[in-house]
């Protein structure tokens, strides 16, 4: 199926400016960013191809991982690019949709989410929820709600991650939301911060 790495054309870049995804306070230029067309089986067990927007050094290493993620059938529902969602990131969960970049915050906070680098990925949101946790680390809230039929991580089903971490941390996305105690965060992958600081600087 093979895979294919771009440029942001001008018109793409007006396209995510429009949809609020790119814009001139983001702390990686578009210039820094690729589009890696990628293949991948979605859950009709059929393949598709999809993109990631992600930071120029990565995007070989993306390319490798969805070729690895073919190779054992994982699947995946919909890659779809942040502009059908407006950049909203709950809708896109809401939709279990697998994305990267995206010029957004941390949710709650002030702070530029590791998307806004091009430097995380999320896999199957609906499979692998996002837990809001309060302070005594109760659940609060499942984030999308879907994800609520997938708490029992024991329970394996298709689309959940546990079997595909390993391929991500091979290929530098070795920081698993999954294993964050005090917010865990399933469907997403990203590099260690030092490592990102390296890499846009």
């Amino acid at each position: 199926m093979g895979f294919s790495i771009n440029n942001i054309t001008k018109d793409r870049l007006q396209s995510l400016i429009k949809h609020n995804i790119w814009k001139k306070d983001c702390p990686v230029h578009y210039s820094r960013l690729r589009i890696v067309e990628v293949p991948f089986i979605n859950f009709d067990n059929k393949p598709e191809r999809g993109e990631l927007m992600v930071l120029d050094s990565l995007s070989e290493s993306v390319a490798m991982i969805f070729e690895e993620l073919v190779s054992i059938k994982f699947q995946i529902e919909k890659m779809i690019p942040m502009e059908e969602f407006k950049g909203d990131d709950i809708l896109s969960m809401q939709a279990n949709n697998s994305s990267a970049f995206n010029g957004r915050l941390v949710a709650r906070t002030n702070r530029w989410s590791s998307h806004a680098y091009g430097c995380a990925i999320d896999i199957n949101p609906v499979q692998n929820p996002y837990l809001l946790l309060d302070e005594e680390l109760r659940l609060k809230e499942v984030i999308p709600k879907a994800g609520s039929e997938f708490l029992d991580r024991s329970n394996h089903r298709k689309g959940m991650v546990e079997e595909i971490v390993y391929i991500f941390a091979k290929h530098g996305f070795s920081e698993w939301g999954g294993s964050w105690e005090e917010k865990p965060d399933y469907h997403h992958f990203q590099i260690p911060w030092q490592e990102m600081e390296k890499k846009i600087s």
